[in-house]
């Protein structure tokens, strides 16, 4: 579904431990931009979901709401990409904090409120 997705435990460490956290309840983003020394400055935006086992003990519902995270991810990614272009590398994380199975508007008006976020601490 999403090409652009961290893969690497390393990548996973660095973003956790220099990201910027926003909270907007059930979510919880931790988001680093990085540049490189690359020619190119084409924005890529990678993304990392995460649901803890002590909350969700099946793995079918675990799946669900990281599809449900992605989903809303892709529906709205076209606000934060005018803001990261002049970045090579923008990662961001989402972190499911609720003890209940969502449904998609509320996963949807969270990371809408988290790009909002986003945008006015980068202007």
């Amino acid at each position: 579904m999403i090409e652009n997705t961290i893969q690497r435990k390393k990548i996973f460490e660095e973003v956790i431990k220099n990201g910027k956290y926003l909270f907007f309840y059930p979510i919880l983003s931790i988001s680093l931009s990085k540049k490189t020394n690359n020619k190119k400055n084409l924005s890529i935006q990678l993304i990392g979901t995460l649901v803890k086992k002590i909350f969700f003990k099946k793995s079918v519902h675990r799946n669900r709401i990281k599809r449900l995270l992605k989903a809303s991810f892709l529906l709205n990614k076209s606000m934060i990409e005018k803001y990261v272009i002049n970045k090579n590398y923008y990662y961001i994380i989402f972190i499911y904090k609720a003890f209940y199975l969502p449904e998609f508007r509320n996963i949807n008006e969270s990371i809408i409120k988290i790009f909002n976020k986003i945008i006015k601490n980068h202007c």
